[in-house]
């Protein structure tokens, strides 16, 4: 089994205020194995690297070397399989995971059904209409309500502001990142000299529906459930686009319920000489990102009150690995 990695949120709080957050990574940097290895190794091994958000980074890979190779791919029922996993992700946090945290009750049941009717859909077997007209008739409804005013009450991480990065197109992610793919740029992604928020947020960063939000995390649910909503009655954006800058060089972007993934590679003499994933992960939890902006100088005087908003605040984020949160009282 290939080892995935874990975050560590450390909170260092001097009983009052929180006055600095340290992130510890030990995530491996997956693209290195790729290097050397022929487009048809690289379709094989990265469907074994990647259990979180398989089917988007398989996708990625894939649309990045038919790029790189100047061939086309099937695009509809790739675009299908990426919307279908983004709806399962986006399901699972907010009808299990959220209602967990804020010890609401869990929907399994109405979780398991869709989650199943979702995997039909991605294999062509249904359409996406059936699951709409599943998804109106139940909806979110009590479940959604409860989060958000739960949320609300807790009104947690303020409204600080957050740079939102872009929800750049292939050549947009290009024109950004030219010059920086390296394992570094993997490890530590930053935009403008800095870090950047990436989400179901900065894909929607003009609606009404976020602009009121009281605060982040607010904004962030709010954002994942107007998306499953977006997607399932089939006006979202597109969710993969590739580019390619030069001859043996493939880029793709998917729009996962993370935020954006990125991968980037370049084919010497039929094999990879170099390769970069840039994943939501590390943008989100970069050691100047968006966990640590949630957190800076947040003012609570109780200790388990602390670390239950520095969960919430990781939720919101939603990384792809495990992570634990210590409170370090300085």
């Amino acid at each position: 089994m290939v080892d995935v990695g874990k975050l560590k949120l450390l909170v260092k709080w001097d009983g009052a205020t929180v006055i600095g957050t340290e992130i510890r990574s030990t995530r491996p940097m997956a693209a290195q194995i790729l290097k050397g290895k022929t487009p048809a190794q690289v379709l094989h091994i990265v469907p074994l690297l990647f259990s979180v958000c398989g089917k988007a980074q398989t996708a990625a890979a894939n649309a990045a070397l038919h790029m790189a190779q100047q061939t086309s791919m099937e695009i509809a029922s790739t675009e299908r399989l990426i919307v279908c996993e983004a709806m399962q992700e986006h399901l699972w946090r907010l009808l299990l995971d959220w209602p967990k945290l804020l010890d609401l009750q869990p929907q399994e049941k109405i979780f398991a059904g869709w989650f199943a009717l979702l995997r039909k859909i991605a294999a062509g077997e249904v359409g996406m209409e059936v699951f709409l007209h599943e998804f109106e008739h139940v909806g979110l409804g009590d479940v959604g309500a409860s989060l958000l005013a739960k949320l609300e009450k807790l009104a947690c991480n303020g409204t600080k502001d957050s740079r939102m990065l872009p929800a750049w197109s292939a050549a947009e992610a290009q024109q950004s990142c030219a010059g920086k793919w390296d394992a570094n740029f993997s490890a530590r992604p930053e935009w403008q000299g800095g870090a950047a928020e990436t989400g179901a947020r900065t894909y929607y960063a003009d609606s009404p529906l976020l602009r009121d939000a009281p605060s982040n995390v607010l904004s962030r649910v709010r954002s994942r459930i107007l998306d499953v909503v977006e997607m399932a009655s089939g006006n979202a954006a597109p969710r993969l686009d590739v580019f390619s800058p030069a001859a043996g060089e493939g880029v793709a972007v998917v729009r996962t319920a993370r935020g954006l993934l990125i991968h980037h590679l370049r084919l010497e003499q039929g094999k990879v000489a170099d390769y970069t994933i840039v994943a939501p992960t590390e943008w989100n939890f970069h050691p100047d990102g968006a966990f640590v902006q949630d957190m800076r100088g947040l003012q609570e005087q109780d200790g388990q009150r602390l670390l239950q908003l520095a969960h919430i605040a990781a939720l919101s984020l939603d990384p792809c690995v495990e992570y634990e949160i210590e409170v370090i009282h300085a």
